[in-house]
């Protein structure tokens, strides 16, 4: 399977309003745990998810916009860091 099919995937599998784990995409999803980590790299990398530990939740709009605006600008003194908002010293 495409490496975007599995991101599309997981990325369905992901409640708006609860917090599944790793372990409980895995088992919802049926793909491997290495499968499952890759693919929340790359969706946490594209700013649509977060992962806290073990812990998954999905990004609002809002959230999203945020992120990419922030991520994008090498050059700017603010980052995001565990889900806080940081400035550079």
């Amino acid at each position: 399977m495409r490496n975007e099919d599995v991101d599309w995937t997981l990325f369905h599998l992901i409640p708006e309003n609860e917090i599944p784990t790793i372990s409980e995409l895995i088992d919802k999803s049926g793909f491997s745990r290495d499968e499952v980590v890759s693919s929340l790299a790359r969706l946490e990398k594209d700013c649509l998810i977060q992962v806290i530990g073990e812990n998954v939740h999905a990004l609002s709009i809002n959230d999203i916009f945020m992120m990419n605006e922030v991520n994008n600008d090498a050059q700017s003194d603010i980052y995001i860091e565990n889900g806080i908002i940081k400035v550079r010293k």
